[in-house]
């Protein structure tokens, strides 16, 4: 097993999945900085990220924008199909993929890539089809957690790709 694409969920995945809305209508989305962190390392491992979610928020626009992820699908309802436009793109198979959810919308997806991975934080279900199992919630560190066990998988430590000038 090769993976090439980490790709992740977004509400319960990459945040806590709390949902804010401002008196104005605008949504707030928290999310963490070591996660943020590992992402950066990891694509320097090689391994690319991308982001497919149900929703399209501005937040999550501006952190992805942030981390230089452009391989990204909102308002997805079919992860499946959004998955393999992603891989269309890259020249890949779901057999290169890794994907990180945490409820039912992500069961398809995740039963058709390489390797599954859930959030502690993720349903039942979602657990009972992962290979793996983060210790921290999603929007605390979990993504952090993805990262590091892929590039371990791959025989990396992603602290060693940090050098001391370099900040996110």
């Amino acid at each position: 097993m090769q993976i090439k694409l980490l790709c992740l969920d977004v509400d319960g995945v990459m945040t806590d999945g709390t949902i804010l809305y401002t008196e104005h209508g605008e949504e707030i989305k928290a999310f963490h900085a070591h996660d943020g962190l590992g992402i950066k390392y990891l694509r320097k491992a090689g391994v690319e990220v991308a982001v497919i979610s149900g929703r399209r928020s501005k937040p999550l626009e501006r952190r992805l924008g942030d981390l230089g992820i452009r391989r990204a699908r909102f308002k997805c309802s079919d992860k499946s199909a959004a998955l393999a436009d992603i891989c269309d793109d890259m020249g890949i198979g779901f057999e290169n993929c890794a994907f990180m959810g945490d409820d039912w919308i992500d069961l398809d997806v995740m039963g058709r890539v390489a390797y599954p991975m859930a959030s502690a934080n993720a349903a039942a279900e979602v657990k009972a089809i992962a290979n793996w199992i983060s210790e921290k919630a999603g929007g605390h560190g979990a993504v952090r957690e993805a990262c590091e066990h892929i590039a371990e998988k791959m025989g990396i430590k992603l602290v060693d790709l940090v050098k001391p000038s370099e900040y996110i």
